[in-house]
């Protein structure tokens, strides 16, 4: 424990300590910026500039700290940056036992994906539009391949006043490599140490053309890479979902041989095969009745999924004379994602959807009941009247349909990408204008595991089956045939957009020059999810519900402006505005101040003032409404108590209306930055800035009914009821629907602080060093209740997708250059955080901080040859244990959106380069 709290607080102190240690400086000021060096766009800005030349704080990674990362995909190398949140992202792993279709996608200050603009060049990127999880925002980063990536742009802070909506929380702005000349072949493979997770890559790159001399320049970057998976029995900490040191057990009642209930209630949960619960299926539980089986699906879950990536990246650029060149862009991107995890549960515990064909005919009755009678050959009659005395009710089946395997589901992406257009100089103005379409292609395959409820419900109630042994050959076979097979839904999203902006410096002033920046967007949005008729009528078990078709386009049409004032030499004032027109929704109008004050050669003084705004998505607005039923023993407030009524007012169950919401208007944001930039010398440099965003107008899936009848003066409006009982003529009509649509709901307001810093030290004994070091520091996240009073979040758990609001995440690297050979080590350190209840005992103890090192060694002595022999987690440390793992994800044992499952990485990188 004191070992934990001592690197707590160093972690705290080091950036104070000179900044000695930092990522990347987030701006070199103009004491080391040549003033003839190009002025390029940076992003967050459309006024062109020297480079790192901005009053807003930006990250940038080059691909030689890409490269430094040892990351196999873009998902792990954005675990490097501090302003990214576990909370609010997901990773590849997060499709076992959910149906997200594979995406991974990234959260900036924890407020989640669908507030995170992720760019590609500066443009938008198609979302992924996954139709389960009410999320068609997101975008897959993974689509993203490494290799074509020459270096990565963080904007920590709001954007919407230049790119308009889904820029709450920020920007990632991926920049491809270009002007390319040459060729390069790169081979990676890296395994861990104890099996599993295994990766291959191969990658090429060619250019020709030097713009300047050739008029033209042309590269291709092409990539295939193999993930082989990890499931929870490869590793201790999550190969059972039984703790009791913690008490907490995330097992399952229902398995296979099958427990079993009294239909009447006269006695509950036992198992033929108690107290022995043989495997692979069937477990004891030390918490539960000993009467009962357990069922854990822990070593049977994916902590990594089976992957393979296909990339290939084109480029095209032509100078059509000497100030003007026209360029295209085209990419395709194809991502396979395979995940298996344990057989599909089946029984009165789960609900029917209200259109499914067996909701109201019995012994269903709204479930998918497994109804064993007397008569049954299997019926367990002499420990049934060992337990009665004689009765012999029916039985009330807890089954796992082991006999039709494992779910076993493959998810293919495909991303295809065009933009052209021409930019240059024209008139003295810097102008870009172009066509942009971008799309996003998602199937979800169904290989096996996954029966047809209205199949195998009615096989099971037949007798004919045995749930607590093997069954009959043909009974088995007809089983299995009650498999669904084939697509289970596909997606596709695209973006068409067509673009063109201008900016120049306008007229020289006392203090320098006026420049500004115009420019118009149109768009079009399209969006489309189909799911299989089966898995519209909820009748696909594992789906958790039916699905409804989605297909939706718009219009949006933008004007934009941005201007940047020398007040005096030494201070620059800018603004920015857009105005976006939202077919469907409305206008937004957001303006955006920004402040840059240098009042001496080492130090930069600088802050932002903005709003933001998220339009509410096509899924958002047009989620097609479905009915549903609420959990038992809800009763109604305005009637119970006068009626007692167990089957229309108390105790029951009432109708509910989800989907869409067309009504819905846009989240809306306030945000801040205040910072200084401190550059004592030209090797190093320091900046710290501070951030506040508040959130409103949360759009949300609807207010729970528990919470809708606990305030009907309210809420009341969001209940439909029927004609008034002539039996109770002073009271309104019984309840006949909930609305749970989505809505506006809620505030979030948070804080914190980022630094970034580096020390450079040209001339050592041993070589050139470089150390690194970047960090954020939350001071506040509270979310609004429903009753209106804020809840912190900071170092707790995501009860919805896992990952937690780290009150401090730092990143630390160290590279030494010595000729030939570059050593890297670095530190990945988040502080720990208060667990998730156990299910058992309701514990919630402490977790420590997660600290991972990596290390990577460099050669380049060998003509154009470049080797590279890296070790992630070098010290084999297991994520820390968690009662989230199993609960809030079906993974057991940890978090997989906070911590890594593979541990000890080892990777071997050659890269030839050729001209």
């Amino acid at each position: 424990m004191m070992k934990l709290k001592a690197r707590q607080v160093a972690a705290l102190l080091v950036p104070a300590l000179a900044g000695v240690f930092a990522l990347k400086p987030t701006v070199v000021l103009a004491q080391a910026q040549p003033q003839q060096l190009e002025r390029v766009e940076i992003t967050g800005s459309s006024i062109k500039r020297i480079e790192a030349e901005t009053a807003l704080p930006v990250q940038v990674i080059s691909r030689e700290e890409i490269q430094r990362t040892g990351a196999s995909n873009v998902e792990q190398l954005l675990q490097t940056v501090s302003a990214v949140s576990s909370s609010g992202g997901l990773t590849a792993s997060s499709v076992s036992g959910s149906t997200t279709g594979g995406i991974s996608s990234v959260s900036l200050r924890g407020l989640t994906s669908i507030r995170t603009l992720v760019l590609l060049n500066g443009r938008r990127i198609a979302p992924y539009g996954i139709g389960f999880t009410g999320d068609s925002v997101s975008v897959d980063v993974n689509s993203i391949p490494l290799s074509a990536i020459e270096r990565v742009e963080v904007l920590k802070d709001g954007a919407s006043a230049v790119y308009g909506s889904d820029a709450v929380a920020g920007v990632i702005n991926f920049i491809l490599r270009r002007d390319f000349t040459g060729g390069e072949i790169t081979a990676n493979y890296g395994d861990t140490a104890d099996g599993g997770a295994s990766v291959q890559r191969m990658a090429a790159t060619w250019g020709a053309g030097n713009l300047a001399q050739d008029r033209y320049n042309v590269m291709f970057v092409a990539s295939l890479q193999k993930e082989a998976p990890l499931f929870g029995r490869d590793r201790s900490f999550s190969s059972t979902g039984i703790n009791v040191g913690h008490g907490n057990d995330t097992t399952s009642g229902n398995t296979f041989p099958a427990n079993f209930a009294a239909a009447d209630g006269s006695f509950g949960t036992y198992n033929p095969s108690s107290p022995l619960c043989p495997g692979p299926y069937a477990i004891k539980s030390p918490f539960l009745s000993p009467n009962g089986c357990r069922f854990d699906p822990s070593p049977l879950v994916q902590l990594v999924p089976e992957s393979e990536r296909t990339s290939v990246f084109a480029s095209f650029k032509y100078a059509l004379n000497n100030d003007m060149e026209a360029y295209l862009e085209a990419s395709y991107n194809r991502n396979k994602q395979n995940n298996i995890i344990q057989p599909v549960p089946l029984s009165d515990q789960f609900a029917l959807p209200p259109n499914h064909p067996l909701f109201n005919v019995a012994p269903y009755n709204g479930v998918s009941t497994f109804l064993l009678k007397p008569s049954s050959p299997y019926y367990p009659t002499a420990q049934v009247v060992s337990i009665t005395g004689g009765p012999t009710p029916d039985l009330l089946v807890r089954y796992r349909a082991a006999v039709n395997g494992n779910r076993d589901i493959t998810d293919v992406s495909e991303a295809p990408r065009l933009a052209f257009g021409v930019k240059g100089s024209a008139a003295g103005w810097d102008v870009d204008g172009g066509f942009l379409h971008s799309e996003s292609r998602v199937s979800e395959l169904v290989n096996d595991g996954f029966p047809s409820l209205s199949a195998i419900l009615p096989l099971l109630n037949s007798g004919t089956v045995n749930p607590f042994g093997a069954s009959d050959p043909a009974v088995e076979a007809a089983l299995r045939a009650t498999n669904f097979h084939g697509e289970a839904f596909h997606i596709k999203s695209s973006i068409d957009s067509l673009q063109a902006k201008a900016s120049k410096e306008l007229l020289q002033m006392p203090a320098g020059a006026l420049a500004a920046a115009f420019g118009v967007e149109a768009r079009k949005e399209k969006y489309l999810f189909q799911p299989d008729p089966t898995i519209q009528t909820g009748d696909i078990a594992g789906y958790g519900g039916n699905f409804l078709v989605t297909d939706r386009s718009r219009d949006v049409k933008a004007i934009f402006a941005e201007v940047s004032v020398p007040v005096f030499k030494s201070l620059e004032a800018g603004a920015a505005v857009r105005h976006d027109r939202y077919q469907g929704v409305g206008n937004s109008t957001t303006p955006k101040f920004t402040l840059r004050w240098q009042p001496t050669r080492q130090l930069l003084l600088r802050g932002s003032l903005g709003e933001g705004f998220r339009a509410p998505s096509l899924q958002d607005l047009y989620l097609p409404n479905t009915t549903g039923v609420t959990p038992p023993g809800l009763s109604d407030p305005a009637r119970c108590p006068t009626t007692g009524d167990g089957v229309k007012d108390c105790a029951t169950q009432f109708t509910t209306l989800n989907g869409g919401n067309t009504t819905l208007k846009p989240e809306t944001s306030r945000s801040a930055t205040l910072g200084l930039v401190f550059e004592p010398t030209a090797n190093l440099s320091v900046a710290v800035d501070a951030f506040k965003i508040n959130l409103k107008d949360t759009i949300v899936n609807g207010i729970t009914p528990a919470v809708v009848l606990t305030d009907l003066t309210k809420y009341g409006y969001l209940i439909t009821r029927g004609p008034v009982d002539p039996a109770f003529p002073t009271l309104p009509g019984p309840i006949t629907q909930i609305n749970t649509t989505n809505i506006n709901l809620g505030k979030t307001k948070l804080a914190g602080v980022d630094f970034d810093a580096k020390l450079r030290i040209p001339d050592t004994a041993l070589g050139r060093v470089t150390v690194g070091y970047s960090g954020t520091y939350f001071t506040k996240y509270d979310t609004e209740n429903i009753d209106g009073s804020f809840a912190p979040n900071i170092n707790l758990v995501n009860g919805a997708t896992g990952g937690i609001i780290p009150r401090l995440k730092t990143y630390l690297s160290v590279n030494l250059a010595r000729g030939p050979w570059n050593f890297t080590v670095a530190q990945n350190w988040q502080s720990g955080y208060t667990d998730f209840p156990s299910s058992i005992t309701g514990e919630t103890a402490n977790v420590g901080p997660y600290e991972i090192y990596d290390a990577q060694v460099q050669y380049s002595g060998i003509k154009n040859l470049r080797l590279t022999l890296g070790m992630k987690n070098i010290f084999d440390r297991d994520p820390p244990y968690t009662n989230a793992g199993g609960q809030v994800s079906f993974q057991a044992g940890y978090d997989p959106q906070y911590a890594d499952p593979r541990g000890r990485f080892v990777y071997l990188n050659l890269s030839y380069s050729f001209q």
